[in-house]
């Protein structure tokens, strides 16, 4: 396990978040996931701890019961969000990779979810999803 640290774009939210060691992210089809352009790495339920701003957070949920997303109030930036989708093994947190500091996302490797049609149970892909 790896401490990992982050923060919004304005840096008024600061997280560390404990996972594996990252070599590979995930996207998701979802409507938010696309909008926001989310790339995520699926943490514990408390990997992540806000070192600072926590009352600079807001939640959004998407509706689908899925998760609440986490912003920063001031730029809109969204480190994280807590889920409980039962296919991905239940209570996690996914945490925004493009919000840790020091990783550039290009050089990790990244699966697909079908979040787009609710298609948690078909598990991640290698290749992104048919449209």
């Amino acid at each position: 396990m790896k401490t990992y640290q982050g923060s919004c774009h304005c840096k008024a939210v600061q997280l560390e978040a404990t996972l594996d060691e990252l070599t590979r992210g995930s996207r998701c089809n979802c409507s938010i996931c696309t909008k926001l352009g989310y790339f995520g790495v699926k943490g514990s339920a408390d990997a992540v701890r806000v070192t600072q701003g926590e009352d600079q957070l807001s939640a959004f949920e998407p509706g689908t019961g899925h998760a609440e997303f986490l912003f920063c109030r001031r730029c809109g930036a969204h480190p994280y969000a807590r889920m409980n989708v039962p296919e991905m093994g239940g209570a996690c947190t996914s945490i925004n990779i493009n919000c840790l500091d020091g990783i550039d996302p290009a050089t990790l490797e990244c699966d697909y979810w079908d979040g787009r049609h609710d298609n948690w149970q078909a598990g991640m892909r290698a290749r992104p999803w048919p449209q």
